[in-house]
């Protein structure tokens, strides 16, 4: 098997660029401090997505267990991990709008905490 080349994918729905892989977990301030030093594919407009880009990944029109959204069969990068978003919870801003691909639960946690980053630009 060849190794894959792609660093980026289009979402020829929302139009959004994706970065493919994740650069593991960080605290949700070190998400954003590496999404504005990222460059990739030559770009260097990266930025941690809000939690409405990250629901663009989600087919609402499927559920998983009849409950909640899956990730739609067209992203590339199908995975169960749990994604930040750039987006602070109003009610409780030391939280911010995380993304559980492992069922699509959309929550908030602690800022402190270490979840995934895959950026977007766009």
């Amino acid at each position: 098997m060849g190794k894959r080349k792609t660093l980026t994918w289009k979402d020829p729905k929302s139009g959004l660029e994706w970065q493919y892989d994740s650069p593991g977990e960080m605290t949700w301030q070190a998400a954003l401090e590496y999404a504005d030093l990222l460059s990739l594919d030559g770009k260097s407009d990266w930025r941690l997505p809000t939690v409405s880009d990250l629901e663009t990944l989600l087919d609402r029109g499927v559920l998983y267990y009849e409950l909640r959204p899956i990730v739609r069969e067209d992203v590339p990068f199908r995975d169960t991990l749990s994604y930040w978003s750039s987006t602070t919870f109003e009610d409780h801003t030391n939280n911010a709008w995380i993304v559980m691909f492992d069922g699509a639960y959309v929550l908030s946690y602690y800022k402190s905490n270490a979840y995934h980053v895959r950026c977007v630009r766009g």
